[in-house]
C-alpha cells in the first residue's frame, strides 16, 4: 500500500499538508458560488449532525491565471466571507479546510485542476493517517444532500468494500427558475438515465453514471488510477474509466443528490452547456437511437468467439453482426487492440475481463459517434426513453412528458 502512494506523491505535489483525522473527506470546488455555497454547507453540515461520523470539507478556490479582476475579486470576497462564516457550520465532527488554486495555468484551469488538488490533498491525509480505504466523496458547491448523505454513503463503503461509486442524483424539476429550465433539465437528465440503462440492456458492465457531484473513491483507489485529470470538464467520465474496471465499483441509492437545474456556461459541455443549448434552439433532446443499442448488445452477447478466433475467421465472426457494427470493426483498429490482449489471456475468464480494456467505455463513444455519423440518426430523448422502458419493462406506460418517463427511469435506478 504504502509503495503506491508514495509513487502518486513522488509525481504529484500536494497544495497543502495539513493533516485533519476525519471518516470522510468531501471535496468541493468553489468558483463565484456566492448564492449556492451557504445552502450547500447547511445541507452538509445537516447530514453529519444526523451521524456520529466525523467529516472534512475541503473548499478549493480557483481561478485561472488569465481571471478578469471581476472574477479574482468575486472569489476574495467570497473567500473571505467563508473564513468569517465557517463556524456556522463548523461542528464537533465536521471541519472546514480551505485551498487556493490561484493564478492557475489556462490550459489546466479548472474544475478538473480544483477537484484534483482537492482529492490530492485528502488522498495524501488518508495516507499519513494508515487509512487507504479512507473514503473522499466528489461534491459541487451548487448542490444539496440527502440528511443520510453521509451516512449511507460511509455504511455502503464499508458493508460492500467498495473502492469507488456513483451516488443517486436528481435535478430539481421545480422551483425559481423558469418552467422552460426545468423542462430542459428533465430532458438531459433522462439522456443520462437512458444512456446508462441502455447500455445495461446492451451486457456493458461498466456501466454507471459518473457525475462529478455524485461520486466516492477509496484514498488507494484514487492513487491507483492516478488521480483526477486535470480537464476543463469532463474529468468525471475520465477518472472513473480509471477507477470502475479496478473491481468492486458500486452504486449508492439509499440516499440522493440534488444537482443545480441552472443553465451555465462555465464548461465547454455537459448539464449547463446542455441546458443552455436546449433553451436557445428550444428544441427537444437528439440522443442515441435505441438500434445502436440493440447491435452493442448483439455484439456482446457473441465477443467470447473472439477469445479463440483465428486471422482468417474474422470475415465470418463479423458478418454475424449488422451491416452498421461491422462497419464500425472494420473500420477502427478494434481487432489490432485487441490482438495483444487475447494472445495473452491463459483462459476464456481471464480474456471476458480483460475485453473491456479494449472494448471500454471510450470505444462505446466512438461506437455510438460512429454509427450516427454513417448510418443511424439521433432521436428525441422521450422517444428513445420510451422504447427502451418497453424492451426493459415489458409493458407501454401511460406518459406523455419527458418529467412523466424521467420518474420511471429514477424508480428503475433506485430499485
Amino acid at each position: 500500500m504504502e509503495k503506491v502512494f508514495t509513487k502518486y506523491f513522488s509525481k504529484h505535489q500536494v497544495a497543502y499538508e495539513q493533516i485533519i483525522e476525519s471518516d470522510l473527506k468531501l471535496v468541493v470546488p468553489v468558483y463565484l458560488e456566492e448564492d449556492t455555497i451557504a445552502m450547500m454547507l447547511k445541507s452538509v453540515a445537516e447530514s453529519q449532525l444526523s451521524t456520529q461520523l466525523t467529516v472534512e470539507v475541503i473548499l478549493v478556490f480557483n481561478y485561472a491565471e488569465d481571471a478578469s479582476q471581476e472574477v479574482i475579486g468575486r472569489q476574495h470576497r467570497l473567500l473571505d466571507w467563508v473564513i468569517k462564516n465557517k463556524v456556522k457550520w463548523c461542528t464537533e465532527g465536521l471541519s472546514i479546510t480551505i485551498l487556493k488554486a490561484f493564478n492557475i495555468v489556462k490550459k489546466h484551469a479548472g474544475v478538473g485542476y480544483a477537484r484534483k488538488c482537492g482529492m490530492d490533498y485528502a488522498a495524501y491525509s488518508f495516507f499519513k493517517q494508515d487509512k487507504p480505504d479512507g473514503i473522499t466523496i466528489s461534491l459541487d458547491a451548487d448542490t444539496k444532500v440527502e440528511e443520510n448523505y453521509l451516512e449511507a454513503i460511509y455504511r455502503a463503503f464499508k458493508t460492500n468494500s467498495y473502492i469507488g461509486a456513483s451516488i443517486y442524483f436528481e435535478h430539481p424539476l421545480s422551483g425559481e427558475l423558469e418552467h422552460e429550465v426545468y423542462q430542459a433539465i428533465a430532458e438531459y437528465e433522462l439522456h443520462l438515465r437512458y444512456y446508462l440503462q441502455a447500455l445495461r440492456y446492451a451486457g456493458f458492465p461498466y456501466a454507471y453514471h459518473t457525475v462529478g457531484s455524485c461520486l466516492a473513491a477509496t484514498a488507494e483507489a484514487y492513487v491507483k488510477a492516478g488521480g483526477m485529470p486535470s480537464k476543463q470538464a469532463g474529468e468525471d467520465f475520465y477518472f472513473l474509466q480509471k477507477v470502475i474496471p479496478q473491481g468492486n465499483f458500486g452504486e449508492i441509492n439509499k440516499t440522493c443528490v440534488y444537482p443545480s437545474s441552472r443553465p451555465s456556461d462555465r464548461v465547454p459541455f455537459g448539464t449547463g452547456p446542455s441546458i443552455t443549448n436546449l433553451l436557445a434552439t428550444a428544441g427537444e433532446y437528439m440522443t442515441y437511437n435505441l438500434q445502436a443499442f440493440i447491435d452493442l448488445k448483439e455484439f456482446i452477447s457473441i465477443k467470447d468467439q473472439l477469445y479463440q478466433l483465428a486471422d482468417d475467421e474474422v470475415d465470418d465472426f463479423v458478418h454475424q453482426l449488422s451491416g452498421r457494427f461491422r462497419s464500425y470493426l472494420v473500420n477502427s483498429d478494434f481487432f489490432k487492440a485487441l490482438k495483444p490482449v487475447k494472445d495473452n489471456c491463459s483462459s476464456i475468464d481471464v480474456f471476458r475481463k480483460r475485453f473491456y480494456e479494449v472494448f471500454n467505455a471510450f470505444r462505446v463513444v466512438k461506437y455510438l459517434n460512429y454509427t450516427h455519423n454513417h448510418f443511424l440518426e439521433r432521436t428525441p430523448v422521450f422517444d428513445a426513453a420510451l422504447s427502451l422502458f418497453e424492451q426493459i419493462d415489458g409493458t407501454e406506460p401511460d406518459v406523455f412528458e419527458s418529467n412523466e418517463i424521467l420518474e420511471l427511469y429514477r424508480k428503475l435506478e433506485k430499485s
